[in-house]
């Protein structure tokens, strides 16, 4: 039973099987792959599931056998991938929405552009606090320096700043994969909570407390 997060409204769904699927060689593989059109049960919308099997099924050519195949096997990969970003209240908005839009890029599988964009976030971040001048790692252990990060949050955005740097000077040599992205991204977070929305949380909550007390 094919089942996926739908790429076209995001919702869980099950994926009804419409189209008799391609047949070919992967291309570096020997393995085939197949891929078959589905439309998504909540929003009616296609989508396109596929999987690589070491050998042809039989039949695939016809209608009921591809039914049947569908309905017994899920597919390894689908496109399009959902995109998703990120709400952050309390974030100002030009650091809020590149923020968002590294976790828009992660959500695709697209981790270079995810691991760049949370190191611009960090830099962001010090440029909002009035820190200008000299390079990022500067700037972060002067957000430490101002009392903004605590010591592992300056080791945290250091860690992102490593991870972005050779990209951002043009190299693209060191590989980077989604459980790469989705620790930056979990530490940019870390940042812009320990910077901005903690704090405001912490103020909404001490005039609550205040109110009480009049």
């Amino acid at each position: 039973m094919a089942e996926t997060t739908c790429g076209r409204c995001g919702k869980y769904s099950h994926m009804t099987s419409i189209g008799v699927p391609t047949v070919e060689e992967a291309i570096d593989s020997l393995d085939v792959r197949i891929e078959n059109t589905f439309r998504c049960d909540r929003c009616r919308l296609l989508n396109l599931g596929g999987i690589e099997l070491p050998e042809r099924p039989p039949n695939m050519g016809s209608e009921p056998h591809v039914a049947s195949f569908w309905s017994k096997t899920q597919p390894q990969y689908w496109h399009p991938k959902f995109v998703t970003g990120q709400d952050y209240p309390d974030v100002p908005d030009h650091v809020a929405t590149p923020a968002s839009e590294a976790h828009s890029c992660q959500s695709i599988g697209a981790s270079m552009s995810a691991i760049l964009m949370a190191r611009s976030v960090i830099e962001a971040v010090a440029k909002d606090k009035g820190i200008e001048t000299g390079s990022l790692f500067k700037k972060i252990d002067a957000l430490q320096e101002k009392g903004l990060i605590n010591e592992f949050a300056r080791q945290t955005a250091h860690t992102i700043r490593t991870f972005g740097n050779d990209m951002a000077h043009g190299d693209f040599t060191v590989e980077v994969d989604d459980a790469d992205a989705v620790g930056v991204l979990t530490f940019m977070d870390y940042i812009l909570r320990e910077v901005y929305q903690a704090p405001s949380e912490l103020l909404r909550l001490q005039q609550s407390a205040a109110a009480r007390n009049n």
